[in-house]
């Protein structure tokens, strides 16, 4: 009786050259896509994220300064500010006698408390908003600056009718602060209402308000402002003189 050996082939485990390949196409496809979607993702999370934050400063700051405009105050200047007034080339009652300035890069009232208090201090204060503009960004700031004064001895605005020599900043007290940065567009507009309550609101000719003096006040004030990253918002700010009572410098 003979024996005879015999045997099979077996393939050896793992996984060929080709197979790796493969794999290796397939997982760095998969990474791509997973990188793409958490890239997404966090792009997603920070403009959120941006948006909460532009909406969050578009409410405070249109609760601050709205609450501020209406509590403003309206001054007419006396006869004898005017009178004091009166050497001075640059000044014209003709022009205007009230105290409000307003224009597209500007805006500038009066209260009788501090514009970041609710507490009055015995001062009126003259507000002024600022917008300036980055020359290597373009991008805008608004600026508000607080003026102290005494109404009917000190003058918050040009030059002193006391004599004194120097800017404003060096005669009387002055506070500073900025209350937006790095916006895209920023500008005022400054409009009346009808008297018979039908027509439609009229825009102010920039001669009325542009000068240190106005010759009349708007009845609202919008402010334009957008973001980098968000929507061009308007605010509306209320600035009737119906609702305020003039009050004359002494």
């Amino acid at each position: 009786m003979q024996w005879y050996l015999t045997s099979t082939g077996c393939r050896r485990g793992g996984f060929t050259l080709i197979e790796l390949l493969v794999a290796l196409a397939l997982l760095g496809i998969l990474g791509a896509s997973l990188a793409g979607v958490l890239r997404n993702s966090t792009d997603s999370v920070d403009q959120a994220q941006a948006s909460l934050g532009h909406l969050t400063r578009l409410r405070s700051l249109d609760l601050v300064l709205g609450g501020a405009l209406r509590d403003a105050v309206t001054l007419t200047l006396s006869t004898t500010e005017q009178k004091m007034l009166a050497d001075q080339v640059s000044f014209d009652a003709a022009a205007g006698t009230m105290r409000f300035h307003g224009e597209e890069q500007s805006l500038g009232f009066c209260l009788q408390r501090p514009f970041l208090s609710a507490e009055r201090d015995g001062y009126t204060h003259w507000i002024s908003l600022d917008i300036r503009q980055d020359e290597k960004t373009e991008r805008r700031s608004l600026w508000l600056r607080d003026v102290s004064f005494i109404s009917g001895v000190d003058n918050p605005v040009g030059d002193d009718w006391g004599g004194l020599d120097g800017e404003v900043g060096e005669r009387l007290p002055v506070q500073e602060v900025c209350l937006v940065r790095d916006a895209a567009t920023l500008g005022f507009h400054f409009w009346t209402l009808p008297e018979d309550g039908v027509s439609d609101p009229e825009e102010m000719e920039p001669d009325a308000i542009a000068g240190d003096y106005a010759l009349d006040t708007p009845d609202y004030i919008e402010m334009e402002i957008k973001m980098p990253k968000g929507a061009a918002e308007v605010l509306t700010f209320d600035y009737s003189l119906r609702e305020k009572l003039p009050l004359w410098a002494q």
